[in-house]
């Protein structure tokens, strides 16, 4: 695809779904064509270039799992180590099974820890204060058993991180990544001020007839850096794909082959159910007419962040967005791609064929926990259907099917229906977990 026609498409889909600028980088037999359009803020005329730096959300863990590679290459750490043997934090853990925990349960999400665990201060920066509070809560199941996506673990990866490298996540990740590979830091969090990098706000869209653009403040506690504190470009994500595809010129310098390669196998235990057709070592596998592609996706306060990379080929494709729409440009544009000879990868979730369940209900009902978030699940008031409920008012019928999976369609907003499923202990057929999103939820109680 040539620049003028990349660059067409990319305002068409941004003038589509309301986005106000965003950059798109597509690698692709040896040339490079990096385009970017808008604005870095709606009502203004700052313009997005290349080089602006977009909230990079959850890809930041790409970054961060580099980090952990590169230090198990250079004989620092071991992926099948319990982490306990690198932070004395884990002294403190209430729950025995904290103590089988490893870096490679970290990065694949099966270590079975909460999704999402704050400090009661969202300024307090501090690693090892961070995973000395974490280690108290309960597992929601034993560690390799099942995958549950967790901003948790890679935050306290990131205190192996510091302990190790002995110095902050920030100077780490700058020093032995960002840097060798051409990338001019932005940290958004617990680092050094954004320097003479332009930074995209983010933006909420309005659905509707007219929609309405609102900028907002991108928000990521200090605690989270090496979870999703990371800003930057498409380009700068292409560059860490050419890292993991062996291209730069310093890669295996770097990271060796092996190490490389360590992190792109797909984990048996991680089934990334509703995100990502299969999970590696930080790198989410997804699918495509040409084969599986990896890399990860971001979402950050009015904003998103797409990389994906194939190894077989060595093409590689980003997107950053300035909205909340930006996961919506980010579908059209796939689509987009392959039409015109780029098979890129993506989770394109299958409807069930699997018969609808009616009866038997009492089995999935209870309280689901993970962390503070509470899911209730009960029968509603005709029997044959399921009603899951939540603190924040959310309120969704479920139709389960034969094969545990499950649409849910709330029914106190007009969005469109999630999907999910029940996870059952293979000895008993006792119902343990519930999914959505990719995150697991433990049943914690019958109704």
């Amino acid at each position: 695809m040539e620049a003028p026609f990349t660059a067409d498409r990319l305002r068409g889909l941004t003038h589509d779904h309301s986005v106000p600028g965003a950059q798109l980088t597509i690698r692709r037999a040896g040339k490079r064509v990096s385009v970017a359009t808008g604005v870095t803020r709606v009502g203004t005329a700052r313009p997005v270039t290349v080089d602006t730096a977009f909230a990079l959300g959850s890809v930041t863990k790409a970054f961060t799992a580099t980090v952990v590679a590169q230090l198990v290459a250079q004989g620092e750490l071991e992926w099948d180590d319990p982490v306990c043997e690198y932070l004395a934090e884990f002294d403190g853990a209430v729950d025995g099974r904290m103590s089988a925990v490893t870096l490679r349960h970290l990065l694949s999400h099966t270590a079975g820890l909460v999704a999402d665990h704050e400090l009661d201060s969202s300024r307090e920066s501090s690693l090892a204060r961070y995973t000395a509070s974490a280690v108290l809560t309960s597992p929601l199941h034993e560690p390799g058993r099942y995958f549950s996506y967790s901003n948790t673990g890679y935050n306290i990866a990131g205190h192996v991180i510091e302990t190790v490298g002995d110095m902050k996540w920030q100077a780490v990740v700058e020093d032995s990544l960002l840097r060798p590979l051409g990338i001019d830091p932005v940290f958004l969090s617990g680092g050094p001020a954004a320097g003479l990098r332009t930074v995209a706000d983010g933006h909420t869209v309005r659905p509707g007839r007219e929609r309405g653009v609102h900028p907002v403040g991108v928000y990521v506690p200090d605690g989270w850096a090496p979870a999703s504190g990371l800003a930057g470009s498409a380009d700068d994500l292409v560059a860490l794909a050419a890292l993991h595809l062996g291209d730069h010129p310093d890669a295996d310098a770097l990271l060796p082959a092996a190490d490389r390669a360590e992190m792109a196998a797909r984990d048996p235990r991680a089934n990334a159910f509703g995100m990502a057709d299969g999970w590696g070592l930080g790198l989410a596998h997804y699918a495509s007419p040409d084969g599986p592609w990896l890399g990860h996706d971001g979402t950050a306060d009015g904003g998103t962040a797409h990389l994906r990379f194939h190894p077989r080929t060595g093409t590689a494709v980003a997107l950053t967005t300035n909205a909340t729409t930006g996961t919506l440009l980010w579908a059209d544009l796939v689509d987009i791609l392959r039409e015109h000879g780029i098979p890129v990868g993506d989770h394109r979730p299958t409807a069930s064929t699997a018969p609808a369940v009616q009866t038997g209900l009492n089995r999935f009902t209870g309280d689901y926990r993970n962390g503070d978030t509470r899911f209730i699940v009960r029968t509603h008031q005709d029997g044959t259907t399921l009603r899951l409920t939540d603190a924040t008012g959310l309120t969704a019928g479920l139709a389960l099917r034969g094969d545990l999976t499950f649409d849910a369609r709330r029914t106190d907003a007009e969005t469109a229906p999630f999907s999910g499923r029940f996870v059952t202990e293979t000895a008993t057929g006792d119902v343990v977990l519930m999914q959505l999103g990719g995150r697991s939820a433990r049943r914690t109680s019958a109704a």
